[in-house]
């Protein structure tokens, strides 16, 4: 039976700092995601490196889904929500992005102030959520009910699937990133590999324990990101008639990010009514 404190301390809020380095975040999301996905020209002309147009679209959606999760912490401020799903997710993505950046520093302009911007945002980024990890390492009581076994099934499936698509991506570039619509070069397919572990790591944390907030929570991140994919590449595609629809492979990869949009908002619809009976 847990004790009075470790219950109210799974309901406490958010520290203030985490709750400060999220409001930063939310706004840098803001702005980077929304110039990159719906002002892709303005964007793209400020990038810190060159973008095609697919990449600079994707790249939008990544951080718009981004701003969602960090959003949820900002509306929610609870504790538990951040510490067993949110930190991890948001310390995997960070830390991947920072050591794909200096593994690959020569697609840099080290002269360039956006660079030092860059490697500082996530740099700080890295370190104050590896803090948390840390900081969260005891397990924080919550009231938690197992998931359907087939929903537990299907996160251990699809955390396993992305879990070896995104260390695909990240060792073997050139030949994981065959398996793409359009043309990717090593570094995207390794920045693009952060986006998939992190999607591993919050199915295998979800397969194992999960609230209903959780399940939530990362059923919208998910729903927002595979949403945002599909219209960006069909934007783009619609303008520079690039990717061959003949291919099954293209067709595979599309089904796949919708079978993700589908099982994002299945899990939201899932999660409502447990949310309205806590």
């Amino acid at each position: 039976m847990p004790s009075k404190n470790a219950i109210q301390n799974s309901a406490a809020s958010m520290p203030m700092p985490l709750v400060i380095m999220a409001l930063i975040s939310s706004l840098l999301l803001l702005l980077v995601g929304g110039s990159l996905f719906f002002f892709p020209e303005f964007a793209r002309s400020r990038w810190v490196w060159s973008l095609t147009p697919f990449n600079t679209r994707f790249l939008g959606a990544i951080y718009l889904a981004s701003l969602v999760a960090l959003s949820m912490l900002l509306v929610t401020h609870r504790r538990a929500l951040a510490s067993r799903l949110m930190v991890p997710m948001m310390w995997v993505f960070t830390t991947v992005v920072l050591v794909v950046s200096c593994l690959q520093i020569e697609q840099f302009d080290l002269t360039r102030r956006t660079t030092a911007i860059w490697f500082g945002v996530y740099a700080a980024d890295c370190l104050g959520s590896s803090y948390y990890l840390w900081h969260y390492r005891k397990p924080i009581f919550t009231v938690s009910q197992p998931l359907p076994r087939r929903w537990q099934r299907y996160l251990q499936w699809q955390a396993a699937v992305l879990g070896v698509y995104g260390f695909g991506l990240l060792l073997l570039p050139a030949q994981f990133g065959l398996f793409w619509p359009w043309p990717l070069d090593a570094l995207h397919c390794q920045l693009y590999s952060a986006m998939f572990l992190t999607g591993a790591a919050g199915a295998a944390l979800l397969a194992r324990q999960a609230t209903a907030m959780e399940i939530w929570a990362f059923g919208l991140i998910q729903l927002t990101l595979s949403s945002l994919v599909l219209v960006g590449v069909v934007i783009v595609d619609l303008a520079v008639r690039r990717i061959n629809w003949g291919s099954f492979g293209n067709w595979a990869w599309m089904g796949a990010v919708l079978l993700l949009a589908i099982a994002g908002l299945a899990l939201v619809l899932a999660s409502r009514s447990a949310i309205a009976n806590q």
